[in-house]
């Protein structure tokens, strides 16, 4: 049995713990904040992942996961593993300051040969860094960084953990690498090893695919909509091609939190530092900000000035089977009505409480739907719930004074909720 610390307990670092304790291993998860520690070992998460209190709790009582905020439980550790969710600021930057402190305070008990695997999100670079940090606080440190880059999904992680479409292991020591391999052995899927900076570039690589497949295909929506097409249908057909197959350019909003936007920044500022001008990845950001633009557009097409307007807001986490608000698109568009002079009204199923709090000036939550449309102008879906599906939508029709909504997925049945009496706003969609 192999013994495992993993440092950071947030969505990443807790998905690694119970992922890897899952796997046979004994995982202590490690972090600093002392309230935090005391809950994970009563079964209590900070936040909501699909199946992840109960694999927690289960670990626990098996005695394959425990938890500390002792740092010197590095010193009997066979891998370290740094999962901190990296913050990213209002500019898409991140900041790698949890990363390197870490990596301080661990250096100093780490065995000769532990390895220290980073599967915090980080630039280009960074893992180098790190291991020269290390090896500076700890001369007799002989083993080495290993890259892992997160596969982390909101709402499915600890499947995604678990049966990932792939893994990459950046290492610049061959002996090193072999080493995690063995580790990771037991999940089986494709293993790509590279040196660490090839394996830094896929993070950025992948995201950037992503974010550019999206904002294709509202550039489709937009040009669908003015030209009187379905871009749904549109992007049904496209996806049928196997050379497009899982790319998500279905139109509806645009990308937000700081996944995507972070690893499209950062290839825009590599690419400034190097004397390339990367029109392509500068053109992202544009035309996803229009998508967000489009459900104000919309709203004032319907309501004219939204000036003491109230909006309801179904869905204000990242996405559906996770409690976070964490750059959340509710978030971004309930700040966009707030400047217009709308009043925003909000519910979700699982939201954070305690994160939105933070948010109380700009939106106030409800407890039940039928109370959103009771006292809202109209209603925009964000986060696709499989609940909203199975409204009552003749009921909400009935309660609302005019029954619009903006539907910011395409996530609904447009025909039964036509047919409800509600006008019905999709994306490109005419």
């Amino acid at each position: 049995m192999k013994s495992i610390c993993v440092i950071g307990l947030w969505h990443l670092g807790l998905v690694n713990c119970v992922g890897l304790a899952e796997l046979g291993n004994a995982v202590v998860g490690l972090d600093f904040d002392k309230t935090l520690v005391t809950k994970l070992t009563q079964g209590i998460p900070p936040l909501f992942e699909s199946g992840l209190k109960e694999k927690i709790i289960k670990n626990l009582k098996l005695k394959k996961l425990r938890f500390n905020y002792h740092v010197k439980e590095i010193a009997t550790a066979d891998y370290v593993i740094i999962a901190y969710d990296s913050p990213v600021n209002e500019k898409d930057e991140v900041d790698i300051t949890p990363v390197v402190d870490a990596a301080k305070k661990i250096a100093p008990f780490l065995k000769k040969n532990t390895p220290v695997i980073i599967t915090s999100q980080i630039p280009l670079g960074t893992s180098e860094k790190i291991e020269k940090l290390i090896k500076k606080i700890n001369k007799n440190w002989k083993s080495g960084v290993i890259y892992i880059p997160e596969n982390l999904r909101l709402g499915m992680a600890i499947d995604r953990f678990l049966n990932p479409d792939m893994l990459v292991f950046g290492s610049n020591n061959p002996t090193v690498l072999k080493t995690v391999l063995d580790l990771y052995q037991p999940i089986q899927t494709k293993k790509y090893s590279m040196d660490l900076r090839s394996a830094e570039m896929v993070k950025h690589a992948l995201n950037t695919f992503l974010a550019t497949s999206i904002t294709f295909g509202n550039e489709i929506a937009s040009l669908c909509d003015r030209l009187g097409a379905d871009a749904l249908k549109v992007g049904m057909a496209l996806k049928a091609d196997k050379r497009i197959g899982q790319a998500p350019i279905l139109p509806g909003l645009g990308f937000s939190g700081g996944t995507l936007a972070r690893d499209v920044q950062q290839l825009i500022k590599f690419s400034s530092m190097n004397d390339y001008s990367a029109p392509l990845l500068k053109s992202i950001f544009i035309i996803n900000e229009e998508s967000f633009r489009l459900i104000i557009i919309k709203l004032t097409n319907k309501l004219g000035n939204l000036k003491g307007k109230t909006i309801g807001i179904l869905g204000l986490t990242y996405k559906p089977g996770t409690s976070t608000l964490r750059r959340s698109s509710a978030i971004k568009i309930i700040t966009m009505l707030v400047e217009k002079g709308a009043t925003c009204l909000g519910y979700d199923p699982k939201v954070n409480l305690q994160e939105l709090k933070k948010y109380s000036k700009i939106v106030k939550k409800v407890n039940t739907v039928m109370e959103l449309a009771k006292f809202s102008d109209a209603l925009v879906l964000v986060t696709e719930w499989p609940e909203f599906r199975d409204l009552d939508y003749n009921k909400l029709a009935n309660d609302m004074k005019k029954p619009i909504i903006i539907d910011s997925k395409n996530f609904l049945d447009s025909d039964l909720v036509k047919k409800a009496g509600f006008d019905y706003q999709g994306f490109g969609r005419s």
